[in-house]
């Protein structure tokens, strides 16, 4: 989620993948607006809404997936390159921490005045979001009485991942790259599977690293197969198939379980797998096919690929707007159905223009500073 828009694997820019990540947010908005009034009973009709936004969590995998695709991409081009590990992460660096650190200093603000108290900033469950700590602590202790932080958990599974990652793909041969990644695509199944079967609890199952590696691994595995023309012409053909299996994998456990929720222990087991087939096909469809008006539309209009473009600060603002907002408006008295409808409206229009000065006066001043650390003369590359 933190992934900026720019250069895919080998240089190529795929447009839609702007859109895609606009697309994802807006699912991700919706569904915790209506999470932050789920307390009160929901209206009738509201009730399908909510049972097809339950789906919109997918849209994490998604985002995990887009995540491994694109940074592994860069990863790639950089093997050879002289200094590229530490230009790597002094470039994420500059991308990642000066928003999610700004963010997290208001929100500590926020946690000052609700608890009453500045030693509430020593609290462990606190001090985890600022080394990205973050998801063992939810695992543990659950989504924790300071929710408007708890999404933060997918971040956290992000930067722990490329703490190591990097290293593996700028020292390692190619064909080794191939054998890790496919055996953490499997162990991260296999974990989830021993987890649910020996009663963990399902949000740890969710939130921690190690049973969301699937998701991280098929991205880095589809850039590894996009690092050749070949590659990139099979994506193209297994396109509409992988979505339709991933979809077929979907609808069969919802008939089967009645729902499709993150923390059902059918989903966790088979689900998030399906959710990853589904994702890579439509990776591979966005990325690699010639397209047609509908998938344009919606992909590679401006308004997603603008959203898209600054989803990053719109993600770390997003859910602590929406849980302000619902709670004025419910200190006025609002009606659940006045209250979500009003509840979207404000947290999109207050997210989308304060992502909006993040990128114009926080974002891109630090970005601006990536020029002062430029990668050596190319190298021979390794072998394999």
């Amino acid at each position: 989620m933190g992934t900026a828009p720019g250069p895919a694997p080998q240089g190529r820019y795929y447009i839609a993948l702007d859109g895609a990540r606009g697309i994802f947010f807006l699912c991700i908005l919706s569904l915790h607006v209506l999470e932050v009034w789920n307390h009160l009973p929901l209206p009738s009709i509201l009730g399908l809404a909510y049972a097809g936004l339950q789906w919109s969590w997918m849209a994490v995998d998604m985002f995990f997936i887009l995540s491994g695709f694109l940074i592994t991409g860069i990863l790639l081009q950089m093997r050879g390159i002289r200094y590229a590990t530490r230009t790597f992460y002094f470039r994420r660096s500059l991308r990642i921490f000066p928003p999610y650190y700004l963010v997290l200093a208001l929100l500590a603000v926020w946690w000052v005045w609700e608890a009453g108290s500045f030693r509430a900033m020593t609290e462990k469950s606190h001090l985890s979001f600022w080394v990205y700590l973050q998801n063992f602590y939810v695992a543990r202790n659950g989504w924790g009485d300071f929710r408007p932080v708890t999404h933060l958990w997918s971040l956290a599974v992000e930067e722990q991942f490329y703490l190591l990652w990097p290293l593996l793909v700028l020292m390692l041969p190619v064909r080794r790259l191939w054998w890790i990644l496919i055996g953490l695509f499997f162990l991260a199944i296999l974990l989830r599977v021993t987890m649910v079967l020996t009663g963990f609890s399902g949000v740890a199952i969710y939130v921690l690293l190690f049973t969301r590696l699937d998701d991280l691994a098929a991205g880095s595995l589809l850039a590894l197969i996009a690092s050749s023309a070949a590659g990139r012409e099979v994506l193209a053909r297994w396109a509409y198939r992988l979505m339709l299996a991933g979809l077929a994998g979907v609808a069969v456990i919802w008939a089967v379980r009645g729902k499709y929720w993150l923390l059902d222990p059918v989903v966790q087991m088979f689900g998030y797998t399906a959710n990853i087939v589904f994702g890579a096909g439509l990776l591979s469809l966005l990325a690699f096919r010639d397209n047609g008006w509908i998938v344009r539309a919606l992909f590679v209009n401006p308004v997603v690929r603008w959203l898209g473009a600054r989803s990053y600060a719109a993600y770390l603002l997003h859910f602590p707007i929406a849980i302000g907002v619902q709670r004025l408006l419910e200190a006025r008295g609002s009606e659940p159905f006045d209250g979500i409808l009003t509840t979207w409206v404000i947290t999109a229009v207050l997210t989308m223009v304060l992502a909006e000065l993040s990128w114009r006066y926080w974002e891109k001043p630090w970005l601006s500073l990536r020029h002062r650390y430029q990668p050596g003369k190319a190298q021979a590359p390794s072998a394999g």
